[in-house]
């Protein structure tokens, strides 16, 4: 989270979860908030006096709240209503966003990530001086495009398929053994349904989980990630406690009860020939918001619970609209670039 959307959020002490739930409920919803009790409800525009607060609105759910203000506290109200704040979390906002650096910031026109997990965003700009200022800000999720993710081979599904999963995950990790037992094998069971992308993300507190991600990746030069993986997951009690100086072998073991050649398996491991590879899905994975494995991308936005149907249905009906969530969202950010 950069400087500012850090301030905002802070003032109207808001936490990932608050701001991401607030933002997928149905109009509906969004537009009965104790905060909205004053304005007149045209469809999905709302207005009091010469403030406009508009919900974009993608497969029934809000994606976007876009605000046009004359006032300093009307714009807190409108960000309020994105965020789902109360009347008396208001004051604090109003404030932060008349702070000087704010104000400056926003006459040139500013988009920033809400938070440090990158799920929602906040574009603020302001014309005009004095009693002439307007002010517009934006509040929405943050759909991710294709090219934010880096390349892998590590890929299932049709090309056709409406839905893209994609996944951080961690060999060594619990919570990846768990998802990969159960909801991967859902997707992986709907190759219509589900194009699933497995990127590499071994957190360093896992003392066996590069290795193993280095060893996958070798499988997968030889045309079998997905059936490494899926030994890897199913020995997971028998590798993980190991001792590092261990770790090759056992990898090499299963290498050769997977089919593939030994000898080049284990002069790929040895050689650490795709540490680079991994390094950058890590480094990519940061860079979208990955805080710990694993996480799941559903056609550009990050999920907050990847075993929860409703959620998934959720994020599919907005992306695959007619617009979709990610071109609504696009069109209201080059309104402040």
């Amino acid at each position: 989270m950069k400087p500012l959307a850090r301030l905002l959020a802070a003032a109207a002490l808001l936490t990932p979860a608050t701001a991401h739930a607030q933002l997928w409920q149905t109009p509906q919803t969004t537009a009965a908030q104790a905060i909205l009790k004053d304005y007149a409800a045209q469809g999905n525009v709302l207005k009091r006096g010469e403030t406009t607060v508009t919900l974009d609105v993608a497969g029934n759910a809000v994606v976007g709240v876009f605000i046009e203000a004359g006032t300093v506290a009307d714009l807190a109200r409108g960000i309020g209503v994105g965020w789902g704040l109360t009347e008396a979390e208001l004051p604090k906002l109003q404030a932060n966003l008349a702070a000087p650096r704010v104000l400056t910031a926003a006459k040139k026109g500013v988009i920033e990530l809400t938070d440090d997990g990158a799920t929602d965003l906040i574009a603020l700009k302001s014309t005009g001086d004095g009693a002439q200022t307007r002010f517009s800000a934006y509040v929405a999720v943050k759909v991710w495009p294709d090219s934010a993710f880096p390349a892998t081979r590590n890929v299932m599904g049709s090309a056709a398929a409406p839905d893209t999963l994609r996944i951080f995950s961690d060999f060594q990790c619990p919570y990846c053994k768990q998802m990969w037992d159960r909801s991967a094998k859902a997707w992986e069971a709907a190759p219509e349904a589900y194009r699933t992308y497995h990127y590499q993300f071994p957190l360093t507190m896992h003392r066996n989980a590069f290795a193993a991600a280095e060893a996958s990746e070798c499988a997968s030069a030889q045309g079998q990630f997905w059936p490494y993986a899926n030994a890897l997951f199913a020995a997971y009690e028998q590798w993980t406690p190991l001792e590092p100086k261990d770790i090759p072998a056992t990898l090499t073991t299963y290498a050769k009860a997977a089919g593939l050649d030994p000898a080049t398996f284990t002069a790929c491991l040895s050689s650490h020939a795709f540490k680079s590879s991994i390094d950058a899905q890590i480094k990519a994975g940061i860079a979208v918001g990955v805080q710990g494995t694993p996480t799941v991308y559903l056609n550009g936005v990050k999920l907050q619970n990847y075993s929860d149907a409703a959620e998934l249905a959720r994020v599919h009906a907005a992306t695959t609209a007619t617009p979709s969530a990610a071109a609504l969202i696009d069109a209201r950010l080059k309104l402040f670039r």
